[in-house]
């Protein structure tokens, strides 16, 4: 078990909305960052443009400015550098925009690892948190952290958080997303969370929230086995909410179904499964 130092990067975000700024820019403008959520001072030239910002200044071509204003991706601008927020090792890594003022997705091969159908990535994390009774003062277990949404969303209320995460490439994005920046008070483990349960002290949580990847990616997070495991270092009483979201549905499958199943044999109460969604379940 390995815990994880969380840093956010320091420099800012630059989206497609404010690479269309400032390539319309003449001379020095103040233009939006990290989403619209700050302002920097940005000074065109024929050839690139120069953000100065808390820590520096940093100069961005107009093909990378270009590039970027056409695409989804996200570009980081500090003194690590400029680079577009994309990982290429196995599989394809990104930081994927969704609008200004909005959390960003985090995509894998191009399957986006949030809802945003309807909803966007925060408002669905504060309701995985609400779903699962997080109060002041508890002790949470987040387990597959991702961007750290959700383990944010629990930090705000007021608890403590122990997250688990395995991959480094997906923590690596979230340092550099200010809408993750919460991560730095949770306790981050890096490693698979199959794992690192068996380390981790009996009957500690009030809480947990278990978001994992599918079940074709992730089928050991859904076993029996697992659900064993929760419940070991959940106290009795303490809620739990799965998410499960509904694949297979076209070809008649309930994974849902079966989730509830083995969480009951598992020595779970299931209170609520939300079709398509989740389920809410305590331990008995």
């Amino acid at each position: 078990m390995r815990r994880y130092s969380f840093t956010s990067r320091r420099g800012v975000v630059v989206t497609p909305k404010t690479a269309e700024v400032l390539l319309a820019a003449q001379g020095c403008v103040h233009a939006p960052a990290n989403f619209g959520l700050v302002v920097v001072e940005a000074c065109a030239s024929s050839h690139h443009v120069e953000l100065i910002f808390e820590q520096g200044s940093v100069e961005i071509t107009h093909e990378a400015l270009t590039r970027l204003a056409r695409s989804d991706k996200l570009l980081y601008a500090g003194s690590e550098g400029v680079y577009f927020l994309e990982v290429r090792a196995q599989s394809y890594y990104k930081l994927r925009y969704l609008g200004e003022g909005v959390a960003p997705t985090v995509e894998i091969d191009g399957i986006h690892m949030h809802n945003i159908v309807g909803t966007d990535p925060l408002s669905d994390a504060r309701r995985k948190v609400e779903l699962a009774g997080v109060r002041r003062g508890a002790r949470v277990l987040d387990v597959c952290t991702g961007l750290g949404y959700t383990t944010s969303q629990s930090l705000l209320r007021g608890a403590s958080v122990v997250t688990v995460e395995k991959d480094e490439k997906v923590l690596w994005l979230a340092e550099h997303n200010p809408f993750s920046a919460l991560l730095e008070k949770a306790e981050l483990i890096l490693g698979d969370a199959f794992e690192v349960l068996d380390e981790l002290e009996d009957e500690y949580f009030d809480n947990v929230i278990h978001d994992p990847p599918t079940l074709a990616l992730a089928g050991e997070l859904y076993s029996l086995e697992f659900y064993l495991k929760l419940r070991r270092v959940m106290r009795k009483g303490a809620r739990l909410f799965h998410y499960t979201g509904a694949p297979g549905k076209h070809r008649g499958l309930n994974i849902a179904r079966g989730v509830a199943q083995r969480l009951r044999r598992a020595g779970f109460i299931v209170e609520k499964l939300i079709e398509g969604y989740g389920i809410v379940a305590v331990r008995s």
